[in-house]
């Protein structure tokens, strides 16, 4: 702090532009510093006024500001930054891939995954070192996260390669396990859990498991987790041979917040049941996620027991609605 103070001091009495902005560039830079130590925010606030308060900015001055953005999760405004970077600025090759990196990142963060997908495959193809590790890493996570078999084996793929197990390489097994319906996969990612000692990912490779053994410790886990999500998860798998474990679910998904989660199994529940309770529950927790296309089909399904006309148009009309928020993207 006392370097950040005599820094800020000095900058108050610079009379020369040239001295004054290379002052500034290197106070933004103890300012990022700082946030990374101690994870203050205020010290981004005063990277990101300080940087819109500048004549001109180079790219290090930018990239800071697009950092500062992407820790504070303005994620628009870091995507705006870096691409102000790469569109505007001449710079080499291992600059560029670094630039590349951080708006992979922010893509990432924003959930916007094919993006964040084609950005990462070419940083991890033209570039060497920490970075092209780092970049095969994201990648990874990123296959993960997009979801198909096709990406997931992916994933699996760039996770081989690198010298220690990883908890993604764990899941990337689980899910190909689940897929393919292979115990071989399955006994991999259990194994590689192991050895990281994590209990939430043994958890969750458990949890892909149709043994009634790996479910139950799966559940032990999850409770010492406090994750009620996962524990629910797990008793639905289990109530396939145990209906009996219905209304401790039942009970357990009224004291879930909404979520993707608590819709899928009561979706789930009333396609095992017919029960038409769950469809309109479910309906309801669409309805505050503002899932559009799932209120539309639900209400059509709905539509087949009760007020048939009315809940037809309930569903064309959000139908429409989909079709609407598809067309502006």
């Amino acid at each position: 702090m006392e370097n950040i103070i005599k820094l800020e001091e000095s900058i108050k009495r610079e009379k020369n532009k040239a001295k004054k902005y290379n002052l500034i560039k290197i106070l933004l830079g103890e300012y990022y510093n700082i946030y990374r130590k101690t994870k203050n925010t205020k010290f981004l606030d005063k990277i990101i006024q300080l940087s819109e308060e500048i004549d001109r900015r180079d790219i290090n001055v930018l990239n800071i500001l697009g950092l500062a953005y992407l820790e504070k999760k303005e994620f628009d405004n870091a995507i705006k930054i870096f691409n102000e970077i790469l569109n505007n600025h001449n710079i080499t090759r291992e600059d560029r891939n670094t630039i590349l990196y951080n708006l992979a990142i922010a893509y990432f963060n924003k959930g916007e995954l094919t993006t964040a997908y084609d950005i990462l495959k070419e940083i991890s193809l033209n570039s060497n070192g920490d970075l092209n590790i780092l970049s095969k890493r994201l990648l990874a996570k990123t296959c993960l996260k997009l979801g198909d078999v096709k990406h997931i084996e992916e994933a699996k793929k760039i996770l081989e390669s690198f010298d220690t197990p990883t908890e993604e390489l764990a899941i990337a097994y689980a899910a190909l396990a689940k897929y393919y319906g292979s115990k071989e996969l399955l006994e991999k990612a259990k194994s590689i859990a192991n050895i990281i000692g994590n209990k939430r990912v043994m958890a969750d490779v458990l949890s892909v498991s149709n043994d009634e053994s790996d479910l139950k410790e799966a559940y032990k886990l999850y409770s010492e987790l406090n994750d009620n999500i996962g524990q629910i998860r797990v008793l639905y798998k289990l109530s396939y041979n145990n209906p009996s474990l219905f209304s401790e679910i039942i009970d357990r998904l009224q004291l879930l917040d909404d979520s993707k989660d608590k819709l899928s199994i009561l979706y789930d529940l009333y396609i095992r049941t017919k029960i038409i309770q769950f469809l309109k529950e479910a309906i309801k927790v669409a309805e505050k996620l503002n899932d559009v296309l799932f209120i539309a089909r639900a209400y059509a399904e709905l539509a087949k027991y009760e007020n048939e006309v009315e809940n037809l148009r309930k569903a064309i009309s959000f139908y429409e609605k989909y079709v609407e928020l598809q067309n502006k993207k």
